[in-house]
């Protein structure tokens, strides 16, 4: 594959009757000089037949079959192969706007800055009309993009909806060693090494929810362990500008764990992780730099407060008014 301005990469396991469709948004970008990279992640379901089909009919779509090992060691072998100047990610369930890779590229070439980035939309049967991307974009210089990346939803922690200078992300920083929360450390670790990011505000990703998605998954301990490293990796190494800002996002992250642990049915194999999140929530209340942070949402606070106080009222609580995206 020759080198293209920007490498695409798409981790591929099991992707079913969706990936066609996520091939077919990224083979109809408006820029055209980009490389697709598709990691097929030891597949059994016919996907890897499907990007076997794609490489061979468009020049820009080349295929690694790789022995099953998750989807940061999959995106971590695509970056390996990537000769390109930018990198930018795509899931094989989800959608691109026809103008993702040219709106991020022109915000990052005029701004200089070597992450941009957009919103993304979720769908569960079919995407949201295509709006025009804007013209203009906005920059988030240090600390705004790193406190971004921890509240701002139209940020998120997705590698996804985001395009990087390829200098910034080595195969190290994505295979992490997590499963889950991988993007959030992995962005964390990028952003510490960028002056800002420009951000393009439009919906230029389309995330797909269906009953495969994460988030419609019950949790389990090794995934609430992930969600803690990650999450203590970003308190641990946050700068002193970004003190109370990651704070109240690593007790923001141990309430929405014990939240989703009670909104389910009991699972016993999760009570000694939930007695240790209520633990660390009940140390952190009075804490100017936890559950007393005043950048701390009420309702998280309210959240956790319930969670340590009353575990039982909680789990009915949370179980009739919190709800997974959808």
């Amino acid at each position: 594959m020759s080198a293209a301005r920007i490498a695409v990469v798409v981790p591929v396991y099991n992707a079913g009757e969706y990936l066609p469709l996520c091939l077919a948004s990224l083979a109809a970008q408006s820029f055209a000089d980009f490389a697709a990279i598709l990691v097929d992640d030891g597949s059994t379901d016919g996907s890897a037949a499907v990007c076997d089909r794609w490489a061979a009919r468009d020049a820009r779509f080349r295929v690694l079959h790789l022995p099953n090992g998750g989807p940061a060691a999959a995106r971590a072998a695509g970056v390996r192969a990537a000769q390109c100047e930018y990198l930018a990610f795509c899931d094989a369930d989800d959608l691109l706007h026809p103008a993702f890779l040219q709106t991020l590229l022109h915000a990052a070439e005029i701004s200089l800055l070597p992450i941009a980035c957009c919103r993304f939309d979720t769908f569960s049967d079919a995407p949201a009309l295509n709006a025009d991307p804007p013209k203009t974009y906005r920059e988030l210089l240090d600390p705004q993009h790193l406190d971004a990346l921890l509240h701002d939803h139209a940020v998120d922690y997705s590698l996804c909806n985001k395009l990087y200078d390829a200098a910034l992300l080595t195969p190290d920083l994505l295979d992490n060693g997590l499963t889950h929360n991988e993007d959030l450390l992995a962005n964390w670790r990028a952003f510490l090494q960028a002056p800002g990011i420009a951000f393009c505000d439009f919906a230029g990703y389309h995330y797909r929810q269906h009953g495969g998605s994460s988030s419609h998954r019950a949790l389990t301990a090794a995934e609430i362990g992930d969600h803690l490293t990650a999450a203590r990796a970003v308190r641990d190494s946050a700068p002193p500008s970004m003190q109370g800002s990651a704070g109240a996002f690593y007790y923001e992250k141990l309430a929405y764990l014990a939240s989703r642990i009670l909104r389910r049915p009991r699972d016993a194999a999760l009570d000694a992780p939930l007695e240790s999140l209520r633990t660390e929530l009940r140390a952190g209340l009075r804490d100017p730099l936890l559950g007393a942070n005043p950048r701390l949402p009420k309702a998280v606070r309210l959240a956790a407060l319930a969670s340590v106080c009353a575990p039982g009222a909680a789990r009915l609580l949370f179980g009739l008014m919190l709800r997974d995206r959808q």
